[in-house]
């Protein structure tokens, strides 16, 4: 009997990325553990982590390529599906030009080569791709405005603060393994803050939580901005030395009323002075969620959080800093050394606006769709006109390692490596600052393929000769040759299996030379805040608020595939459920103008009155997405979906629609 261990690191998008250690008996992996050697993910793992064998191994995985015929799928040959593509792909380019070819994907498996997939659109020509975020898009276009860059303190430093304000974000169920690190930090006396409209788990870790209203952090950070700069709480050497626009912030704050303020955001005066008082009990740290900026203000809503940070002067500083992702690896990868010499003018589509624009789309039409890595039939926004846009495209190709509902919407199904099953790099630009090696454990399942190979495979085939022809290890080592004086040690990162980039311990900002074109932190314009206000004060709260969060179980949609319930729940007070004459565990169903979904009452004391959740995910099978009724608008910036504008009326069956 052969037994082997060896170190590799999770590929989900995830704010950890952990670092596991493998148990290899007879060329198959038993085992999966937390890496305890590991400084940041300590030697734990998740539930989502755990599955990662079964997942590999499940007897659902897509095990050849596939072709629909009549409706049904049938196994074909690698041949034969990289005939058939190409030979789609010549007659729609020849008939319509490369815009008619279009390329859907996002972050559902991560890996540095996962994205050869992107060059490989680059090479064919001026394509229909998407842009913008589900995710966080509005959050990250907030702080490259006001920084000039998106950084983050490394996860040891939280440690050195006084107090820690968590914003719109859950650890507890989306980040455990920065549990460890506040528990540790609140044993060494600092205070805890959480503002959530939701009483999530990570309340308990709380020694405060503020239970806004739902997209009212924006007017809670405006009122606190207010009360430091009128009490002049705020740091006047920060300030005056290292920001632009703070003399047009304070002129517009005298003209506010903290009423209105109050109004909008749900909280109080008292609460607003006595969290000012610890934010500016230095050092103080801010972790923003990527929740707080999925409504129309998203952007306007962590700029406002990232001004309390500069008034409060905790940038650059250890223990401080406004924490919403940290983008620092995107540096260190040379994809110049590989882009095409042409440069190409692709047609772009914001993700959110997929179900509307698609089918809209002229000049020419798409007439062909790839897509990878998501399933974008349950994740995005208005959901049933998304599927009936997909429906609409004649030739559809997905790579998965599943049969989603996405997949069965395609005409062409290829089957995917599974992460242990090649060598890639893999890294976040969440939370986590490390850079993993991950070499192949075992040989591959099944008649399955890395991303970047099919795309070879294809440039072969369609005879664009100009396309790279390298395997994995030839990849990786042109793609972190070095760019733009980032360079990783390539050696160290194969022999220990990660390294953490100098940058990734550095306190971001320390030098207070920011990438803004001043050179300085750059305060919202004021024109942004007076329209957020305007647009607050008139907006129409009628029906429920319903919020969409995630849950520990399931990375998006990917592991709810084998679940067992008929109909996902629908969380509310008791008090709302008895104005509806609900009761716990009815049947109900959720509607708007976009669609309706069919759910199960549960009736909470963690949610408050007017406001609804529910966890997001679900397949078609469990009674159909949660986007069945989510708006395809945008945020104000970042082209980010607005998931949580969503209004919705409870209808007791057999009741009348009206």
């Amino acid at each position: 009997m052969s037994s082997e261990h060896k170190l590799c690191a999770c590929p989900l998008d995830c704010f950890d990325i952990c670092s596991m250690r493998a148990e290899i008996i007879n060329g198959k992996v038993i085992k999966l553990e937390g890496n305890k050697d590991h400084p940041v993910t300590q030697g734990f793992i998740c539930e989502k982590g755990r599955k990662h064998i079964e997942r590999m191994y499940s007897p659902l995985r897509i095990k050849q390529p596939m072709k629909k015929e009549n409706g049904e799928f049938v196994e074909i040959s690698w041949d034969e599906a990289i005939d058939t593509i190409a030979g789609k792909l010549m007659h729609y380019i020849d008939t319509y030009g490369t815009l008619s070819i279009a390329q859907y994907n996002d972050g559902g498996a991560g890996g540095l080569l996962k994205n050869v997939e992107n060059l490989f659109f680059d090479y064919l020509g001026n394509a229909t791709l998407f842009k913008g975020s589900l995710c966080w898009g509005a959050g990250i276009a907030a702080q490259q405005s006001d920084f000039g860059h998106v950084k983050g303190h490394s996860p040891e430093d939280i440690l050195n603060a006084k107090t820690i304000i968590i914003w719109g974000r859950n650890p507890v169920e989306t980040n455990m393994h920065l549990v460890p690190f506040i528990k540790k930090a609140s044993e060494q006396g600092a205070k805890v803050v959480l503002l959530d409209p939701i009483t999530t788990g990570t309340a308990a870790l709380s020694n405060w939580h503020i239970q806004l209203k739902p997209g009212g952090d924006a007017a809670f950070a405006i009122a606190a901005a207010k009360y430091m700069i009128e009490s002049k709480l705020y740091d006047e050497a920060f300030v005056q030395n290292n920001t632009r626009g703070f003399n047009e912030i304070k002129a517009y704050m005298e003209s506010l009323n903290y009423k209105e303020l109050l109004e909008v955001c749900g909280s109080d005066l008292e609460s607003v002075k006595r969290f000012v008082e610890l934010l500016t009990s230095k050092p103080a740290t801010i972790y923003i969620g990527y929740g707080v900026q999925r409504y129309n203000n998203g952007g306007v809503t962590v700029r406002a959080i990232d001004m309390l940070g500069a008034l409060a002067g905790i940038i650059g500083i250890s223990g401080g800093g406004v924490n919403y992702a940290n983008k620092i690896y995107g540096d260190y990868i040379n994809w110049k050394a590989v882009a095409p010499k042409t440069k190409t003018n692709h047609r772009y589509i914001a993700k959110s606006k997929f179900s509307v624009e698609l089918s809209n789309l002229d000049n020419p039409k798409v007439k062909a769709m790839f897509i990878s890595r998501s399933n974008p039939a349950v994740q995005l926004p208005n959901a049933l006109e998304t599927v009936a846009a997909l429906n609409k495209i004649e030739f559809k190709v997905v790579l998965d390692y599943f049969m989603t509902d996405t997949a069965k919407l395609a005409d062409i199904v290829l089957p995917v490596t599974y992460f242990m099953e090649e060598t890639d790099i893999v890294y976040s630009s969440m939370w986590n600052g490390c850079m993993f090696y991950n070499e192949k454990l075992v040989d591959r399942y099944f008649q399955t393929k890395p991303e970047y190979e099919i795309y070879s495979l294809l440039a072969k085939r369609l005879g664009i000769n100009e396309f790279p022809q390298m395997n994995e290890i030839q990849w990786i080592n042109v793609l972190l040759s070095g760019s733009d004086n980032h360079t990783i040690n390539i050696d160290q990162l194969k022999s220990d299996t990660y390294i953490f980039a100098e940058e990734a311990k550095a306190i971001p900002w320390s030098d207070h030379k920011f990438n803004t074109a001043s050179g300085k932190f750059e305060f919202p314009d004021v024109f942004t805040l007076r329209k957020f206000m305007e647009d607050a004060k008139q907006k129409n709260e009628g029906h429920f608020q319903l919020l969409t969060v995630h849950t520990r179980e399931s990375l998006h949609s990917q592991h709810l595939m084998t679940s067992k319930i008929t109909y996902p729940e629908v969380f509310i007070c008791k008090d709302d459920a008895q104005g509806l004459d609900v009761c716990n565990k009815e049947i109900v169903r959720l509607q708007n103008q976009f669609g309706s979904l069919t759910a199960e009452i549960v009736i909470s004391d963690k949610i408050q009155k007017g406001v609804l959740y529910m966890k997001e995910g679900w397949w078609f099978k469990n009674g159909g997405s949660v986007n069945n009724l989510t708006s395809h608008e945008l945020s104000d910036i970042g082209n980010q979906a607005t998931y949580n504008e969503c209004r919705i009326k409870i209808i007791k069956l057999g009741a009348n629609n009206e």
